[in-house]
């Protein structure tokens, strides 16, 4: 444990340049956090709506056109984001010499949401190890220190719920590998508190496809027993069934609670990742899966 956490120490200075290139790209080419709310800068027009208070309407705006529109506001509300990484051991799996394994994806979205969050003047904070909220700067630093940090064994694998303050918005990345229910007592334990929450799947390309051939010992990362399998390539239709299953019933558990979903791999760009995780983010609808 001691060798694994300075090794991530070494790699956090690298983790954070990529962190800040990848957000800055997202951040300048279509970051659009923003959410119509209460607050005094303007965000954008909108059609009228039936409801709509005579105040908001842009009469100069709307005499250029057939339409009428209404002037949204920025929403100026500061959120407090808290974001939980799963640390376990099975995150530490690569496929592939050439793909990330999905703790180090899972780090770099950290780092990333940290600095457009920062970007956008919130509060942020890592779960699991009982640090105050941030902003700015300060967050990028401190929350990029704590990376190397070991979490207590209880929160590995699962958020620390009660470090979590309520109306807050949560951001879980793992796995999910585990059975459903142990995620949907935490999503449900959140959701009764008034908190908001979005889900975050990470898995290597070979744990969705299973490409794997000819005689294989199978052997997990978490202590479990290895399973040796004769012909692999046998048993590749019935798992692509399971773990689409698995991802959508993941999926729909989310959405029962008004929470949002993204399924990320890692042999995805994390560019093209952070922007969809983004846009998800921003009201837009969640990723949708293969039937």
């Amino acid at each position: 444990m001691r060798i694994k956490a300075e090794k991530l120490t070494l790699q956090i200075p690298s983790l954070l340049v990529k962190a800040n290139n990848i957000a800055n790209t997202v951040w300048e080419g279509a970051h659009n956090r923003n959410r119509s709310g209460i607050g005094d800068n303007f965000w954008q027009f909108r059609k009228y709506s039936y409801g709509d208070p005579a105040h908001l309407i842009d009469w100069k705006k709307s005499a250029k056109s057939n339409n009428t529109f209404v002037q949204e506001k920025e929403l100026s509300t500061l959120q407090n984001i808290v974001i939980w990484r799963d640390t376990s051991k099975s995150m530490s799996f690569s496929s592939n010499k050439n793909i990330d394994t999905k703790a180090y994806r899972s780090d770099l979205l950290t780092l990333a949401l940290t600095i457009i969050f920062s970007k956008s003047g919130e509060n942020i904070v890592l779960n699991g190890l009982n640090s105050k909220l941030m902003h700015g700067k300060e967050a990028i630093n401190f929350i990029s220190s704590q990376m190397s940090e070991k979490i207590k064994n209880t929160f590995i694998s699962k958020p620390n719920v009660n470090e979590i303050k309520n109306n807050s918005e949560v951001i879980l990345i793992s796995d999910f590998l585990c059975d459903i229910e142990h995620t949907k007592e935490i999503v449900q334990n959140l959701s009764s508190r008034g908190i908001n929450g979005n889900i975050i799947q990470i898995l290597d390309p070979a744990e969705i496809t299973f490409p794997y051939k000819g005689r294989i010992n199978f052997s997990g990362l978490e202590k479990e027993e290895s399973i040796l399998v004769g012909k692999a390539e046998s048993l590749r239709t019935s798992y692509k069934k399971l773990i689409t299953a698995h991802c959508n019933k993941i999926k729909k558990m989310a959405l029962a609670y008004s929470w949002k979903y993204y399924l990320d791999t890692t042999d995805v760009a994390a560019e093209s990742s952070l922007l969809k995780i983004c846009n998800i983010l921003s009201n837009h609808d969640s990723q949708k899966l293969d039937s």
